[in-house]
């Protein structure tokens, strides 16, 4: 049932005092789960990683697909295979780098072309490797 904290509760006969502490000290928490109250967080410590030291390309600069890379997921193609050598698009963002810390990427960048024949000029991504793409 609710326990009220060490503070509020009477001692019964057949609790001792030290058995008193150790309920009062666990149901601390659950009763302030009840009533909405905000648990104690707990951060994980974490050591900062600068980003990749390999990385050339950034966000913003401007690419050209220099090998064959076939993806599916070209809008109005209906799923049929389109070869991206050639293409020229824009470095979307990194996908090595969370909020600044370097993490493991297969595919490290995120590239946005241009829809083919599209006159609303919209784009789509596709996640590309270092050595795919040249800088223009």
């Amino acid at each position: 049932g609710l326990q009220l904290p060490r503070a509020l509760r009477v001692p019964q006969p057949h609790e001792s005092t030290s058995m008193l502490a150790l309920s009062s000290a666990a149901s601390t928490f659950t009763v302030g789960a009840h009533k909405g109250l905000a648990a104690p967080r707990r951060v994980a410590a974490r050591a900062a990683v600068a980003p990749s030291p390999v990385a050339k390309l950034q966000a913003g600069d401007k690419v050209k697909v220099k090998e064959s890379v076939v993806v599916y997921h070209v809008p109005k193609s209906k799923g049929a295979a389109v070869d991206l050598n050639g293409m020229e698009g824009e470095v979307a963002s990194r996908a090595d780098d969370l909020n600044g810390t370097y993490i493991s990427a297969n595919l490290e960048i995120r590239v946005a072309f241009a829809v083919p024949d599209d006159p609303k000029g919209k784009t789509f991504i596709a996640h590309m490797k270092e050595d795919e793409v040249e800088a223009l």
